[in-house]
């Protein structure tokens, strides 16, 4: 018997809209009216969804109202919080480096925690190179420093369409600051007046730098970039040659910390795992494995800095997890909604990420449109090679995560490529394999000999990799440059694209209800 289509199947998807158009409007018009108003209308809305309780649908629509006003009134909050009130004038502070210095030109770049107001202060810093004492080559991440500069709201480059003040904003940045070369010091500073989050987090990028240095005992140069990038999550040594070779290939997504990564972290765990449960049955119980699955996979979360990808990534795993110990194993579009809710309502700010709207839509797209897709070809022509199954399906995945990014990427990049399916049947193996060498060789790294094999056959697997998808780049129109989508545009794509994906996916979900 088949069910009425209903968005009842759907209960999360149905909340996540109106929380992010809530979201949208409260980043819109949150300094036009006082929050007091906003506070109103979203005690108004759960007041009424309680009145009118008998009223099942005017129930409903009250309580998307409250979902809505709740996601307008946490952006808000939000961007008040970021209203920190700046001193005025040349100020000492102390400060604790964020990020490890990365050199550009005559200043290097780094990120600043200021310890001297009245509660942390993110700051984006560029200092002033010293070349004759070089004294920048002793900073690391985690030192303090003593410094003395102007703290000044961000601020737009001159001529420049990108609005990197509200993308400062939007990374939790309230001041950015110039830094003499003469005009800071390094110096013991107290952390203690920092949260256990905040101290934790920081303990992870000391951590985290101290694996870049185990990488450069046996990788260098662009090779030890795209490990770093790919293990890490630190792009900073990328070079700009090599983001295009990446980006114009299509290959931009191996770079980005992901779901792939995660199944590579997921997968180590299950096996070493397995091979100790031998020794200690304890583990054998599937809850326990779970729960130190589960603690790692968020410990590796935190070490990497929360990216959104990897964030959603991990909810994922986590709703998975939970699930699979109900002896259910589906994971649905509703459970994206249900990532996604998460993660807005714990900071709304990442709606506008572009990371965390490429990894959604790409794996939406994915869910919806690969099982279509893939059975589209007949089960007797899959069924005579495995070959062909596995080609088929990295095609259909690659397809189906273009089909849902290739908007945003027009849109925020103005690129399309046109190789990208392509260099996919590559560029994933590959990626997979790098990715548990890294892994083997961290957790290797006490045996010098094994050590500088995993060395030598990272370099190798690397090197292939990028001298592959830089000759796909050199192709004649491996992408179509210079096409930037208006939002309108964007829009109507995805709405488009929902409706014509309602079948299916209604489709999927009367299948997860029986």
């Amino acid at each position: 018997m088949k069910r009425k289509i209903d968005l009842r199947m759907y209960p999360f998807v149905k909340l996540v809209i109106p929380l992010g158009l809530g979201i949208v409007v409260g980043d819109t018009i949150w300094d036009i009216f006082p929050r007091v108003y906003w506070w109103i209308l979203l005690c108004g809305s759960i007041f009424m969804t309680f009145v009118v309780s008998h009223w099942k649908y005017f129930q409903s629509f009250m309580m998307l109202l409250t979902i809505f006003f709740l996601g307008a009134m946490l952006t808000i909050e939000k961007e008040h919080a970021m209203l920190i009130k700046l001193p005025k004038g040349q100020v000492e502070y102390e400060a604790i480096i964020q990020t490890e210095p990365v050199v550009h030109g005559k200043i290097i770049q780094v990120d600043l925690l200021v310890l001297s107001a009245a509660s942390p202060l993110k700051v984006k810093a560029d200092i002033l190179r010293d070349t004759i004492t070089n004294r920048y080559k002793k900073l690391h991440v985690g030192d303090g420093i003593n410094a003395k500069s102007f703290i000044e709201k961000p601020r737009n480059f001159t001529g420049d369409s990108f609005d990197y003040a509200r993308w400062l904003r939007f990374h939790g940045f309230s001041a950015e600051t110039f830094i003499y070369y003469d005009q800071w010091e390094k110096a013991r500073v107290d952390v203690r007046s920092l949260g256990v989050f905040q101290r934790v987090s920081l303990l992870m990028r000391v951590y985290r730098q101290r694996i870049v240095s185990k990488f450069e005992k046996e990788l260098a140069g662009n090779n030890l970039a795209v490990v770093s990038a790919m293990v890490l999550g630190d792009r900073s040594q990328l070079s700009k040659n090599l983001k295009d070779d990446y980006s114009i290939s299509g290959a931009s997504h191996v770079l980005a910390l992901s779901g792939l990564h995660l199944a590579v972290v997921y997968g180590l765990l299950l096996l070493l795992l397995k091979g100790l449960s031998n020794l200690l049955p304890v583990l054998r119980r599937k809850g326990l494995r779970e729960f130190i699955i589960l603690f790692t996979v968020w410990g590796y979360v935190t070490l990497v800095g929360f990216s959104p990808s990897v964030v959603r990534s991990a909810v994922m795993l986590t709703i998975y997890s939970f699930v699979s110990l109900l002896n259910r194993d589906r994971l649905s579009v509703n459970t994206l909604a249900l990532t996604a809710f998460i993660m807005l309502l714990i900071n709304p700010f990442s709606l506008f990420d572009v990371g965390f709207q490429l990894s959604f839509m790409a794996v939406w797209a994915i869910m919806v449109f690969y099982s279509p897709i893939y059975h589209a070809l007949s089960d007797k022509l899959l069924e005579k090679s495995i070959l062909m199954r596995y080609l088929w399906a990295m095609l259909v995945v690659s397809f189906s995560a273009q089909i849902g990014t290739a908007p945003l990427i027009m849109y925020y990049f103005g690129r399309f490529s046109t190789v990208s399916l392509l260099t996919g049947f590559v560029a994933i193996p590959i990626t997979t394999v790098i990715l548990y060498l890294a892994f083997f060789m961290l957790l290797l790294s006490s045996f010098s000999s094994i050590d500088s094999f995993m060395g030598y056959l990272l370099n190798m697997l690397v090197d292939w990799l990028n001298t592959f998808l830089h000759c796909f780049s050199l192709l004649p129109w491996a992408s179509i440059e210079h096409i930037h989508l208006p939002l309108l545009y964007v829009l109507a794509y995805y709405c488009l694209l929902m409706i014509l994906s309602l079948p299916w996916s209604f489709y999927m979900a009367d299948a997860e209800l029986e």
